[in-house]
């Protein structure tokens, strides 16, 4: 019987101070939400090579009157190029 008692104790204790120790933080959510919608960056894929990176840092070109984003000039003439043999 103590031993049941004893248990029970330290099972209110441990509930009591995770409640007292939890109570001072949120449900897991940070306090600014704004941060969670802020973007820094958006992703592109790159025409050529198929792969995506950071807008800011693209090399971009305007052929056909369209925008394209490329990860590097060498991927940039690469696909030139394609375009060029392709109307050939």
């Amino acid at each position: 019987m103590r031993l049941l008692i004893l248990c029970l104790l330290i099972y209110f204790g441990y509930r009591l101070f995770k409640k007292w120790a939890l109570s001072g933080k949120s449900s897991g959510m940070p306090q600014e939400p704004e941060t969670l919608t802020m973007v820094d960056d958006v992703m592109v894929k790159d025409p050529f090579c198929q792969t995506y990176f950071p807008k800011k840092t693209a090399v971009k070109s305007v052929i056909d009157g369209e925008i394209y984003h490329f990860c590097s000039t060498v991927c940039r003439d690469k696909f030139m190029e394609a375009i060029k043999n392709s109307k050939q």
